[in-house]
């Protein structure tokens, strides 16, 4: 089966919004093998950490971005530059082929222009770029001009950039075990805290077994650090879940063993279910999953929270570094709907929270937007009722390349 055909596929449903990468990948590699699947998932995921080359490189030849010719040169590029599975010559030459065909006019400047960038990776100087510009270090990054823009603004140009460039390489990947699966690590991983482990290979956790068969799962430091300062003795606690997120797991694995009354909302069936599969093997004879969002709490809680971990949608910036396709089609627009849906969350949550009760805050983000001026405005008008005990920004140059952003705020009233 021709790899890139399938990867085409893939590629196509993506940045038309049909699926997700993980989603799309899963369905047209049903018939592949193992191998086969990862390098199909190789493939796509080098077309999306270059996407914004591609895409400057498709404008200069005229292509339609998201056409059939913008993702034959994004290929091209992967596999001459990168990949090298097909004969470089064989797939320039098709891919010429391909142009023809659909009558497109290409000059001898511009054929020799495209075999020159695709054979020197990303040292080549960008084509009609102004070094330093947004657009330079969307192409050096692969990241959108508005996301480099926002975080120079939010943190200075040269810690925004600093934050710009960590988050363009693999972050460090730290995982968790589950909890009802053995897991023997090898010297592949190295421990850094109870549960807690660093995996030290410069490639994809995904490609490791142990990952596949579900005794581990991706973490972050933050998690680990922010759960450990709750006691076990809590009372009757909530994890609140707006969106997929591991922190559930580290939340649960601690406390559904314990006398403590919990409940898991989450705003989908699928995710309930996903959870309750994965706890089925604990003692949930105090453990209550729910459906709901944020706004309709009223008929679950007949009494207030001692403790409540809030985790909602956010713009989950995080996903910039994992994965490569969220630059694709996040848009700035959303994020004025996400802040006003986070506003108006943590106010409809706080209410079910009691007296000296905690509620902890917890967004894989850095748009302080969402983070530190968000919290700065919910105690500033709610000073009589709460207050903040701790924050933390988690940046992926800092703190074990975590990004992150936590507040655990206590009901005084």
């Amino acid at each position: 089966m021709d790899l890139f055909v399938v990867s085409t596929k893939i590629i196509k449903n993506v940045i038309h919004g049909i699926y997700n990468f993980k989603d799309g990948l899963k369905k047209e590699t049903v018939e592949l093998t193992r191998y086969e699947s990862l390098e199909v998932s190789s493939i796509c995921g080098l077309f999306f950490r270059n996407y914004f080359l591609i895409e400057h490189l498709a404008k200069f030849l005229n292509f339609p971005e998201k056409s059939d010719e913008f993702i034959f040169l994004g290929l091209l590029y992967v596999n001459n530059a990168f990949l090298k599975r097909v004969d470089q010559n064989k797939m320039f030459n098709d891919f010429l082929t391909f142009i023809i065909q659909r009558k497109y006019q290409i000059s001898r400047d511009e054929i020799s222009f495209i075999k020159n960038v695709i054979s020197v990776k990303r040292t080549f100087r960008f084509f009609d770029v102004k070094n330093g510009s947004l657009e330079y270090y969307s192409l050096r990054f692969n990241k959108p001009k508005w996301l480099i823009k926002m975080l120079s603004r939010q943190y200075g140009k040269t810690d925004g950039l600093r934050i710009i460039y960590e988050m363009s390489s693999m972050p460090s990947q730290y995982v968790s075990t589950y909890y009802l699966k053995s897991f023997a690590p090898s010297n592949d991983f190295k421990k850094m805290a109870d549960d807690l482990y660093l995996y030290t290979k410069d490639t994809s956790i995904r490609k490791e077994d142990d990952f596949h068969d579900k005794k581990i799962y991706l973490t972050q430091v933050g998690y680990h650090e922010v759960i450990s300062k709750f006691e076990y003795n809590l009372g009757k606690l909530t994890c609140f879940l707006g969106e997929e997120n591991t922190i559930a797991y580290d939340f649960l694995k601690k406390f559904a063993d314990t006398n403590c009354e919990l409940n898991f909302i989450s705003a989908t069936l699928e995710r309930n279910y996903k959870m309750f599969d994965y706890l089925k093997g604990l003692k949930l004879s105090n453990t209550h999953f729910y459906e709901a969002s944020e706004n309709h709490l009223e008929n679950i809680f007949n009494v207030r929270q001692d403790f409540i971990l809030y985790s909602p949608r956010s713009s989950n910036f995080e996903l910039f570094r994992r994965n490569p396709e969220y630059g694709v089609y996040f848009q700035i627009e959303e994020l004025d709907f996400i802040i006003n849906d986070l506003k108006s969350g943590i106010r409809n949550i706080s209410k079910y929270l009691e007296v000296d009760g905690k509620l902890l805050y917890l967004v894989p983000t850095i748009n302080l937007k969402e983070t530190r001026y968000l919290i700065e405005e919910f105690i500033e008008q709610n000073k009589e009722e709460f207050e903040l005990i701790e924050e933390k920004v988690y940046l992926p140059n800092k703190e074990e390349n975590s990004l992150l952003y936590y507040a655990i705020i206590r009901r005084i009233k």
